[in-house]
């Protein structure tokens, strides 16, 4: 049997700024204090929520980033406790906060500064990819509460997925592949 890979690809022409992403992430995984697994950039300017170009040809685009569950995950590789770690069988990158020495080197580290800082319990946090409900066959909340239907999520190693055929059929490509993590969250 094949290892699972879980991926996603967000089509950001779908994806409206509307931050549900964001806020049911927050919510759902009751992440705490000013820590944050979700958030969205401009793909237009460096102000979020600005539009760019002349009437009647302006422009407003996002990309949600989020942990991208990299195949070479730069935190699992640097992390000097040992707490950020890789499932084999899922390759959903975790970390143990108890054994996290919440230095940060992980954020640093990492090309989408995915780790945050739990600043409530002082150790490192990060998008889990809602591994409890994907155990359950139920897609992270991210997923579901998203209301442009942006978000597809699914295992990357398994061709008929429903990520696998949209990263073929639209061609997705993944963020910053020059930093050789090789991501498991797609963009088209």
């Amino acid at each position: 049997m094949t290892e699972k890979r879980y991926g996603m690809v967000i089509d950001t022409q779908h994806c409206v700024g509307c931050q549900t992403c964001t806020v049911s992430c927050k919510i759902s995984n009751e992440v705490p204090g000013s820590a944050h697994w979700n958030h969205l950039e401009s793909l237009d300017g460096d102000v979020l929520y600005q539009s760019t170009g002349t009437f009647p040809r302006t422009t407003l685009a996002f990309r949600p980033l989020l942990c991208n569950h990299c195949e070479n995950p730069a935190c699992v590789n640097n992390c000097p406790s040992g707490a950020m770690h890789k499932d084999p069988a899922t390759g959903i990158v975790s970390v143990n906060q108890d054994v996290c020495i919440a230095c940060g080197y992980c954020s640093w580290v990492c090309p989408y500064g995915a780790p945050s800082m739990n600043d409530v319990d002082h150790v490192m946090s990060k998008c889990t990819f809602c591994a409890e409900r994907v155990a359950e066959g139920v897609e992270p909340y991210c997923v579901a509460a998203c209301p442009a239907n942006a978000r597809v999520f699914g295992d990357l190693n398994d061709p008929e997925s429903a990520p696998s055929k949209l990263m073929q059929e639209r061609h997705a490509e993944p963020y910053l592949p020059e930093a050789g993590t090789h991501p498991s969250v797609y963009y088209i």
